[in-house]
């Protein structure tokens, strides 16, 4: 009888206990959400003339860990990663993302680290024949952060230049440039490889990826994530 009481008395304990740990180890990460809302907010929302950005619908328990270039340098230069350059209003990263985080998971990828690249980047325009600062909507010059030329020297053998065409005319910078969206990939602190865009094929960020154009960009994908894990193993053949 008493053996009986003590177990009545525990068990609502032990389910209580059972549904806090479930509720903080399933919980989504506020990193995920963070994401997860940056990038829908442009959902139906115009970006030029009568061009609406693509609509996505980010899962609540994405791999998106919001990183700052000490984060992103310390993979590069020594450990194994994911980092994932881009920012909500480039449409190539709307294009390109669903793919990143579909073979992330079928990969079981917990973390890809994010830097929103947008306002770290130095940017040139055309004027008089003569490349200049491009000028934010405050009136200051585009020049870069101190962060941004760490990150482009990090990755300047994978990176490519950075030319400004204006009317026909390229205009070189000198400088390499990290445009949007990057993904690098890195094992042991040694940089695999990064693609930028999504395929060749696919020639506008605002139209939808063909069925042929998400199979080529996911291949690319899962190529460099086998590379970083060991495997020869690839998407729907045996092991």
């Amino acid at each position: 009888m008493k053996k009986q009481k003590i177990l009545f008395i525990a068990l609502p304990i032990l389910c209580a206990v059972a549904a806090v740990l479930a509720f903080i180890f399933m919980r989504p990460d506020q990193d995920a959400l963070k994401f997860k809302k940056e990038y829908e907010a442009l959902n139906g929302t115009v970006a030029f003339g009568d061009i609406k950005y693509n609509e996505l619908n980010i899962p609540e328990n994405n791999p998106m860990k919001y990183a700052d270039y000490g984060d992103l340098l310390d993979v590069i230069y020594s450990k194994t990663g994911i980092i994932y350059l881009g920012f909500p209003g480039c449409p190539w990263c709307r294009s390109a993302l669903p793919v990143l985080l579909d073979v992330a998971k079928d990969n079981n990828i917990e973390t890809i680290y994010y830097m929103n690249i947008q306002s770290e980047r130095d940017s040139f325009v055309v004027e008089n024949d003569e490349l200049v600062y491009q000028v934010d909507d405050e009136g200051n010059e585009k020049k870069g952060t101190e962060g941004y030329f760490m990150l482009m020297d990090a990755l300047s053998d994978h990176l490519t230049d950075y030319v400004v065409s204006y009317e026909g005319k390229d205009y070189e910078t000198g400088e390499k440039r990290i445009y949007a969206p990057t993904v690098v990939f890195v094992k042991e602190g040694q940089v695999l490889g990064l693609h930028v865009s999504t395929v060749e094929s696919h020639k506008s960020g605002f139209d939808k990826m063909t069925d042929e154009q998400v199979e080529e960009l996911y291949g690319i994908y899962e190529d460099y994530i086998l590379e970083m894990n060991n495997s020869t193993c690839s998407n729907g053949e045996a092991c």
